[in-house]
This record gives C-alpha cells, structure tokens and sequence, in this order.
C-alpha cells in the first residue's frame, strides 16, 4: 500500500486563489490606468493641436460695410449749419459746451465747432481737425483750422455706416487690437468676470471654490467659477451643452490656450468675440461693436460709467439689455464699479462720480442696415460683378458709396406727403383704390453718381422696388431724344415748322395708327421747339416719321437706353418700356451736355485695413455735339417757361432756368417728370401696380411732386455757355411757308448753328441793318 503525500493546507489554497486573483485585478486596473492615461493624453494631444492651429489663424468672419458719401465743406458749399448737426449726430457726436475731444461738437448761432475723428477714406487719409465752421443761411461761409487758427479749403465728415452684409452666421463685430481698447475696459472686465485673470493656468481653482461658498451664501447662483479663458473657450469652439464631458473638455482646451499663447492675446479675443446683443437678425460681438450700437460712438470715446456698463454684459446680453430693462443695467453697471474700486482699479471719487451719471444710451438706430432698401438693390448689383457673396460677407470689404444722405432723407421725407396731394380720389360708388405709387431716382447733373433712389411712396419701403424693376412706357420723355436727332442730323433746326395736324399712318401689318393730341386741339404749323415744349404729339409725330423710327432708337441707344424697343411708329410717342433708373441714365446724359457716364451707386472698394481694391470712376463718352445740346436744352428750358411745366414758373422762378421734360401715357396711366439742374437729375414716376388710370398728366402729378422735393434740396440753376458755333438769329413769331406772310414786327431770337440759318420763310435776319443786328446779338448774351 503506497503513502499518499501531504497536499497544502486548506488555508494555504485560499490564499493562492486569492494572489492570483489580485494579480489579475491589478493588471487589469494597470491597464484600465494606462489605457485611460494613453487616451487622455491622446485628446489633450489633439486639443493642443486643435488649439495652436485654429487659435494661431483665427479669423473672424466679418462683413462688408457700406458709407454713405461723405459730408464735404467748403466755401459756397450748399450746406447749412442744420445739415452738419444731423449728420455729426448720426455719427455719435456728443454736443458740449467745451470740447475736449474728438467726437464732440458746440453750436453757437451760425457758428458750430467741432473736433473730427478723422477717416481712412479710400483715396486718402482725414486727419482729425479742430475746426470752426461760419455758416451764412444754407452754405458755408468760413471753415477755420482752431489748432492753427488758418483757413483752409476743404473738410470731409467721416461717412456714415449705413448698412452691413453680415456673414450667415448673422453674426457681425469690429475686431480691435489690445492697444486699441481702453484701460477702464480691460479693468472692468478683469474685475468683474476673472480677477484672478493674470495669475491662473487657464482654470482657476479658487475662482471655483470662491463662486461655490458665495453661492452656498447666497442660496444662488449669484456667481460663476468660469475664467476668461474659458468663457473664449465656449464662445469659439464648444456648444452650450453643461456635461461633464464637455466641462472636462474646456478646461483641457483652456490649459492648451494658455500654454501657447498670451494672456493679452486671450484677453484681446475675448473683447472681440463675446456676445452683447442681438439687433434684429444680426448678432452684435465685441466691445467695439457694442459701444456703438448702444451708445452711437466709438469705444475708445467712452466715459467710464459707460465701459462698466458694457464691461457687465457679457453675464446676460438680454437680461441686462439696457434699451429694454434700464433698471437692471444701471444696477450691473454699479457692480462693475464696485468690483473695480474693491480692486483699487478707480478712486473713491471716479466710482462716485460715475454712480451719479444716467445710462446714457442713444436711441437705436432705424436707418442702419434697413434704411435705403432700394438704393441698396443697385449697390448689390454694381458689387455684383467682382466680389461673390463669400467676399462680401466675410471679408470685411469696405464700400464707399454715392448716397447722400441729405438729399435721400428730404426726398422720403417729402415724397409720401407730395403723392397724396396729387392723388386722385376714387370716384363716388366706386370701389377705393389702392395707394398711388410713386418712384424716383436723384443723379449727380455731372457723374452720374446716384444720390438718392425711392422704390415707392414710403420711407424705407422694402417691397418692389419700382425705381429699379418697373418697366412702364415713358410717354412724351422720348420726344427730346426725337428733337436731338433731328438737331443733329443737320437737316432741321429749332424753326423747323413742323406740321401738327391729323395723321393716320399705315402700319407694315396694314393696321393703320392714328395719333392725336392731348385733349384732341391741334395747331397746324408750329416751330419744332414750341412742338417739344408745349409736347404736341402730331407735330412730334411728323418730325419723328421724317427722320426715321430707327434713327430715333439709335439717338436713344446713344443716351444710354439699352432695354428692347421694336421700331414701330408708336416709339415716337414714348411706346418704349423704361424703368425710373433708365430714365434717369437717359436724362443724365442730357444734363451733361452729351457726355454719357453711367449710372454707379459705388464709389470704390477696400479691405477692412484701408488697402484699394476698386475705383468706379467716372467713364464717359461723348455722344451728343454741344451746338444741338445747347440747341435742346434752349427749348427745354422753355418747358419751365412757355410749356407744360408753366404751371411751376412762379414757384420756381428764382430757380430757373432749369431745364425738363413731363410724360404721360394713354388712358393717363403713368405720371412722368424728368428735370434737372446745375447740380442734380432727378426723374419722378407715379402710376398703379395694376397699371389703371391714374387721372393725373405728367404735369398734374409728377411736376408737381418733382418741384415739392426739387425746392427742398436747393436745386441749382443752370448756367450754360453757348459754344462759339451757335448763332442767335431772329425769326418771325409765327411759322409760315412763305416769305410773303412772314410777320417780324416782334421776333423771336433761337441759337442756330453757324452754318445752318433759318428758313428763309421765317428769318428776320435780312429786313434789318447790320447796326442793328450786331445790337440785338449783343443784347441776347
């Protein structure tokens, strides 16, 4: 029988079990540690990566921001001392009794001083000046430089911002550097948001322990623990969501920020990128932004209350929105004081003096970004060729365009009013009909720059916009365009005599075209400029089948018109689809005397930093010889004087002579003036969308409305030089055929080319002496 060997004892298997066990517990929990270690690492590794490249190339998307013309003063300058106080109000001016700085202003009498901030315009740089400004009734009279007691000749306003093309994000900001910011600011928002901002890694952990006693205190959250760093951490790169992952995650990305950058580069975004408020659709980032949306003034311009009041919004843009509960921003703004006086940032008494001043917000602004709808359609369009959306939303291009803003506010300021008192009121019993619509476009008389653009009888109107897209017939506004063509085709002259009896002309489908007058009068022979001036459609007519429709066409491809036109008789009587603005481009180049430029609603282009990328310049061509252009504008003159605009002579006698043009199509359903003078163009229509009758001629309705706003703006006279080819020569009143019934006894004096006389059945010329004739020639200039 064999032994059997002891085993171990019962005890000693246990404990084996157990080592073994253990062995593995903690080689697993070795390579839990080491796996979470490896994977910690390896996302800290990433965050720090994440974080140098997109932190070291971070770049706002920043829009595109549109001015206004600038305010130009000078000597003789038609502005009055009302219109520079509008517009430095506009610009966040503040009136004071002492100027101590720029952006501010004083008004005594006719006298307004002021201190300029200056402008990096895109042909060049305005200093900041202080300067007097003597004004005598609505022009300047003296501009003085007070630093160096001198005049001088010219001063540009900084422009006006009147609207953004914002990124899609909606979001929209002015990035400053740090040295850009002021002092108070920086020490307002360390002291209210992170006073431990210069000492910690990025994550302060007393910061963390001191908000949770003061909550704990409190029974609130009356605190947070989040440093700066962390706030720029969330703002840039993380959601709102509060998990523990994404809490772990910024405080990683916050120690990443602040091991590869400095705190006044963290601080610098920060101020560039926190949110403060919502205007509308678009987001209002950084405290640039902000000063100026609350306050209409530059940051750096800033009083103290005011930077505590900005520096306490970021704790909630909405609930301490100042517009809105001034009562809670005025207590925040008190905190931001308090913090910074417990932090020896201000003495006793600034945090005094500051406690007593009222919030100090401006009203907000109607006009920025909303304003000018229809005068932003051109802007769009003329941008449209060299820059993509992408560009214009988050380059932060800057467009200088050719609104000016006196003229375009006193023409909405004007326009409803005028409308109504034209309008005519639906006949008893029958249905009311709509509103009459209106539209006009205001040029420089010398440019073509546009000034001013209405889509509709509204201020502000954002609808269609009937300046730019309603085609409509323009009626007798064709018929200067008829009388030039003539003019210089060398074959006719002002005392042309023209036949302006009835006509039926045989169309090219057999259908025959009867003409007819307004009001069905007709007065047989008339000269060919009574015909424009008194705007006879038989005699128009006559002329127009004399020289050819296509000759016609041409003369208005010449004026600029590049829309479709068939040549068909009817052309001759304003048959031609124009919206407002191609009238006002056809026009233009009347008032130019012939020399055609475009219509631009852009000035010029830059980046953000001031660098040119674009000059719209003026591009003209002339079209037209200056012996007929002195020849037509002599008989549009006369539209004021002896034709259908005479029923304004009175009003606008002192204005005169200016020169103009009215338009009405059948059945009275468009309303036209065209007009200009030394300094603008400007083109009115009024009608109906459903294109009903408006009962109103061209100088029933649109004259009138065209005078109302004309009168407001000061337009200028015109003042022309004959060139050294135009001949006055007397012609008989009255037109005829023959010498024979020639009557002289009270001539009229026409300019004429050198080389083409009247006809001999009307020229007066030969019945007297040369004394004479050398005498009244002299007396005519």
């Amino acid at each position: 029988m064999t032994e059997l060997e002891p085993g171990p004892p019962p005890d000693s298997q246990h404990h084996q079990v157990t080592g073994r066990k253990w062995s593995r517990l903690k080689l697993l929990l070795g390579g839990t540690t080491l796996l979470v270690t490896v994977a910690l690492a390896g996302w800290f590794a990433w965050i720090d990566f994440k974080i140098r490249r997109d932190f070291e190339t971070l770049q706002w998307a920043l829009p595109a921001r549109l001015y206004a013309r600038p305010v130009e003063l000078y000597v003789g300058a038609p502005v009055s001392s009302e219109d520079v106080i509008d517009t430095l109000q506009r610009l966040g001016y503040r009136h004071s009794d002492s100027i101590d700085g720029p952006g501010e202003y004083s008004v005594n009498d006719s006298v307004v001083q002021l201190w300029t901030r200056g402008f990096d315009f895109w042909d060049g740089e305005e200093v900041s000046r202080q300067v007097e400004l003597d004004f005598l009734g609505s022009h300047v009279n003296r501009l003085l430089n007070l630093s160096r007691d001198s005049e001088f000749p010219l001063l540009r306003l900084e422009p006006v911002e009147i609207a953004q093309i914002n990124p899609d994000t909606g979001e929209d900001r002015l990035p400053l550097s740090l040295s850009e910011v002021p002092t108070d600011l920086i020490n307002a928002v360390v002291a209210v948001e992170d006073r431990r901002f210069y000492d910690h890694f990025g994550v302060d952990p007393i910061g963390i322990l001191r908000a949770l006693l003061s909550n704990l205190r409190a029974g609130a959250i009356v605190q947070g623990g989040s440093t700066l760093t962390q706030q720029l951490i969330k703002n840039l790169y993380l959601t709102q969501d509060r998990t523990w992952h994404r809490k772990i995650e910024e405080a990683l990305m916050a120690l990443a920020l602040e091991l590869h950058f400095s705190k006044d580069e963290i601080l610098a975004a920060y101020l560039n990128e926190v949110f403060l408020g919502q205007d509308g659709n678009r987001a209002i980032h950084g405290f640039a932004l902000a000063a100026e949306y609350y306050f209409g003034r530059p940051l750096g311009e800033l009083p103290l209350q005011d930077l505590a009041l900005l520096a306490g919004l970021p704790r909630g843009a909405s609930y301490y929105n100042p517009r809105r509960n001034p009562e809670r921003a005025l207590e925040r703004r008190n905190v931001v004081l308090t913090r910074m006086l417990d932090q020896d940032f201000i003495t006793p008494a600034e945090n005094g003096e500051a406690r007593t001043q009222p919030l100090g917000v401006s009203e907000r602004s109607t006009q920025r970004g909303r304003g000018y709808p229809a005068f932003m359609d051109l802007v769009r369009s003329d941008i449209a060729r060299d820059y993509d959306a992408q560009a214009l939303q988050t380059e932060g291009l800057r467009i200088f365009t050719t609104l000016d803003l006196r003229i375009q506010n006193t023409m909405e300021a004007v326009l409803d009013g005028a409308v109504a008192d034209v309008e005519v009121p639906a006949p008893p019993g029958s249905p009311p009909a709509p509103p009459l619509q209106a539209a006009m476009v205001i040029t420089d008389a010398v440019t073509g720059e546009v000034r001013a653009v209405a889509g509709g009888r509204k201020p502000g109107y954002n609808g269609f916009n009937r300046a730019t897209r309603a085609l409509r017939q323009i009626g007798s506004l064709v018929k200067p365009a008829i009388a030039l063509t003539a003019l210089e085709s060398g074959d006719f002259n002002l005392a042309t005599v023209l036949d302006d009896s009835p006509l039926n002309i045989t169309l090219d489908n057999g259908d025959s075209w009867t003409p007819t007058n307004y009001g069905n009068e007709m007065y047989g022979d008339v000269y060919l400029y009574d015909a424009l001036q008194r705007s006879l459609n038989l005699a128009t007519v006559d002329l127009g089948m004399r020289l050819g429709v296509p000759s016609v066409i041409n003369t208005l491809r010449k004026l600029g018109f590049d829309g479709d036109v068939q040549p068909y008789p009817s052309v001759l009587l304003g048959a031609v689809n124009m919206t407002p603005l191609q009238v006002a481009g056809m026009y233009q180049t009347l008032a130019s005397n012939g020399f055609r430029s475009p219509l631009r609603a852009v000035e010029a282009v830059t980046t953000g930093t001031g660098e040119r990328l674009a000059r719209y310049g003026i591009a003209t061509e002339q079209v037209a010889d200056p012996v007929s252009m002195f020849q037509l504008e002599w008989a549009m003159q006369g539209v004021f004087e002896r034709g259908t605009a005479r029923s304004m002579l009175n009003r606008l006698d002192r204005r005169l002579p200016l020169a103009g043009k009215t338009g009405t199509t059948n059945d009275l359903r468009d309303s036209w003036f065209a007009g200009y003078g030394g300094d603008l163009v400007g083109v009115v229509w009024l009608g109906y969308d459903d294109n009903r009758a408006t009962g109103l001629t061209g100088a029933s309705g649109a004259l009138r409305v065209w005078s109302d706003i004309m009168e407001r703006l000061n337009l200028q006279r015109r003042q022309l030089v004959a060139p050294a080819q135009v001949s006055w020569q007397r012609v008989a009143a009255e037109p005829v055929h023959t010498e024979s019934a020639r009557d002289c006894q009270s001539p009229l004096m026409l300019p004429f080319r050198d080389d083409q006389m009247p006809p001999p059945a009307v020229n007066c010329e030969s019945r007297e002496s040369l004394i004479n004739q050398l005498f009244d020639r002299f007396r005519s200039l």
